[in-house]
């Protein structure tokens, strides 16, 4: 499994998933089964701030509660463990959620960007373009399909497409593969 990266169609905003964070991703949603499940990405920007690199992602907080058709993530733990990664040598930080709806076609909903939009405007999450990482139970070319957003706070969802050097490495054009 390679990384993914993606962007969106204006370039103004572009993402890079590490392998390792995709192989924790497709664990966490085969344990969930047929409930939904998800938990934050954390990361950081590169030097020139133009890409979001996403380092890890997070089982889903101890406090969270889900169902076959939807979820909400808890935040037991998650204050401390941000802290430790804003204060550790390579300073890691709150960059979006990832969230798993198990059924073949991924299709984001509307709670799920209005909560995106909240996260955006919320002080304490000092994150103002946040990312969402919608995977599903569809698979292409044997992976894992998934679609990202960046959801800034002054305008609408927009869809991180894999990059052209990620097409010809078998990503999918629209969304993306795990």
């Amino acid at each position: 499994m390679m990384d993914w990266s993606g962007k969106t169609v204006d370039g103004t905003f572009a993402v890079q998933l590490q392998a390792h964070v995709l192989r924790m991703l497709d664990r966490l949603c085969r344990e969930a089964g047929t409930s939904e499940t998800g938990g934050i990405l954390i990361g950081r920007h590169s030097d020139d701030l133009t890409v979001a690199i996403v380092r890890e992602a997070t089982p889903p907080p101890s406090d969270s509660r889900r169902g076959r058709s939807w979820f909400v993530r808890g935040v037991s733990g998650l204050r401390d463990m941000l802290g430790k990664k804003w204060r550790a040598k390579e300073r890691t930080y709150y960059i979006g959620e990832w969230h798993f709806h198990p059924v073949d076609h991924v299709e984001p909903s509307g709670d799920d960007f209005e909560q995106m939009l909240k996260i955006s405007h919320a002080k304490e999450y000092d994150c103002k373009e946040p990312l969402l990482l919608i995977l599903g139970t569809g698979q292409q070319q044997g992976q894992r399909s998934f679609r990202a957003f960046v959801c800034p706070s002054d305008g609408a969802p927009l869809e991180l497409l894999a990059a052209p050097s990620e097409k010809s490495a078998g990503a999918l054009t629209e969304g993306g593969a795990l």
